[in-house]
């Protein structure tokens, strides 16, 4: 044992310099392996609580505001002339592909007029629409007056401070939640499709409406500074619920749609023509893509989530936008989400080419290394020193290397590891594979060492 230890002491004191040339080696191949790996794997780094309903897995897309770099791009989105040219065409081709399981459905701040709610309905049933009440009656008229619901409006028309439920849907999301009306008629294909020229959205009302509302009836609304007009198309049965990963009630029951006024999402015909259509553009498409959710059946494997989660991050970067996500970002899916796939493939290729690169030059240095103690080794055997020792005390050295530069890369990533162990084993199996290739390096070499040759070049 000590002939091992003395033996390991001379090669670290004699090969300082190729032992930190080494070390830096695998430090970055571990790095630059992992960041490949973590995006190309199934490494999810959060465990999404609540988000399978019954027989339906939801997973909510994180969209521009969801950490500082996507607030960044946000804003410089939004000063591209092409933003809304581009934001339609996501949104189009999110509806082309049923395989991205796309739908979308958010609350929206789209106030309604007052003064005609006010003629037609109680005051209990003003405050759960306006309050939005989770059930009839939660909100008192003695406590809180109807009156205290009203505010100017910068359209000229009276409007509400506290703005009434009103949602906005896609279709696919209305065929998911199997909405059924009571009288009238569900949203149509062609009542998702609006132009500027147009002054009149068909829209569905909740049950508690169908006291005050028929079919036909109309009633002015606020869109993000366009006056439109909300004209009741059907009325919904009682009861119409929905519940998702992010869609609730306060109690955690199903959230009830029957004080809810809900407005499609639209496919916007014509480019906006000035501020105003310009606002309404963008918020439409905004809250389509905040309010967008994959959702699957609740077998589905995470790995194929997170491969329809990849298409549609592609989708967005090729047409000039931010990407979406699931989950919270690892740091190569960081850097290769933003790209588009022709670029994807580009610097995939380059990493497998540098990567390949320092895999040679860790071969390289371990053989310099082997080269400058050939003869030493040589000399050694001829002496009677055992070829086994002489094995043992070289591979606890590159041991010793590679847990250097294995320490530093999981102190690196730490948090990463703490949230998915997964990269712990990745970075381990990394260094077991290093210890291979540089175990099999040294045999092959070790077992040419010539001695006769040695000897002779001793005389």
């Amino acid at each position: 044992m000590g002939n091992l230890f003395d033996e390991l002491r001379y090669n670290i004191k004699n090969s300082v310099f190729i032992n930190v040339i080494l070390i830096i080696q695998f430090i970055l191949f571990f790095w630059q392996s992992t960041m490949i790996l973590s995006y190309f794997l199934d490494m999810p780094l959060d465990e999404i609580s609540g988000n399978i309903q019954g027989n339906t897995a939801y997973y909510s897309l994180g969209y521009s505001f969801s950490n500082d770099e996507g607030k960044e791009a946000a804003v410089n989105e939004s000063n591209d002339p092409d933003y809304i040219s581009n934001q339609a065409k996501v949104y189009s081709e999110l509806h082309a592909n049923p395989d991205l399981h796309f739908m979308t459905f958010r609350d929206a701040a789209i106030p309604v007029e007052y003064e005609t709610l006010r003629e037609r309905f109680t005051d209990q049933e003003l405050l759960d629409f306006f309050c939005n009440s989770e059930y009839p009656g939660q909100y008192n008229p003695t406590d809180t007056p109807p009156e205290m619901l009203t505010a100017p409006s910068y359209i000229e028309e009276v409007t509400t401070r506290y703005e009434a439920k009103v949602c906005m849907i896609d279709l696919p999301a209305m065929k998911h939640f199997d909405f059924q009306v009571e009288k009238g008629r569900l949203l149509e294909e062609a009542d998702c499709n609006f132009s500027w020229e147009q002054k009149v959205v068909p829209v569905l009302a909740g049950s508690a409406y169908s006291s005050g509302f028929d079919i036909g009836d109309r009633l002015d609304a606020d869109m993000y500074g366009t006056a439109l007009q909300l004209e009741v198309v059907g009325i919904l049965k009682e009861d119409t619920a929905i519940l998702t990963d992010t869609i609730f009630s306060t109690t955690g029951e199903p959230w009830s749609l029957d004080y809810t006024i809900i407005l499609p999402f639209f496919n916007i015909t014509d480019p906006p023509r000035n501020e105003d259509q310009k606002f309404l553009a963008e918020a439409n498409y905004g809250q389509a893509f905040q309010g967008g959710m994959i959702t699957v059946d609740a077998d589905t494997p995470r790995s194929e989530v997170n491969e329809i989660e990849k298409e549609m991050s592609q989708i967005f970067v090729k047409n000039g936008l931010y990407p979406v996500s699931t989950v919270i970002s690892t740091y190569g899916l960081d850097i290769f989400r933003t790209e588009s796939q022709e670029t994807l493939e580009i610097l995939l290729g380059a990493s497998v080419l540098v990567g390949a690169l320092t895999i040679s030059g860790i071969c390289m240095s371990i053989i310099t290394k082997l080269n400058r103690n050939l003869k030493r080794y040589g000399t050694e055997i001829m002496n009677g020193q055992s070829v086994s020792m002489i094995m043992a005390a070289f591979l606890l050295e590159i041991l010793l290397i590679i847990a250097a530069a294995m320490m530093f890369t999981v102190w690196k990533f730490m948090d990463l590891i703490q949230l998915n162990p997964v990269f712990l084993l990745v970075i381990l199996a990394l260094a077991l594979f290093s210890v291979l290739i540089v175990s099999a390096i040294f045999i092959r070499k070790l077992l040419k060492v010539d001695i006769e040759e040695i000897i002779r070049s001793e005389e």
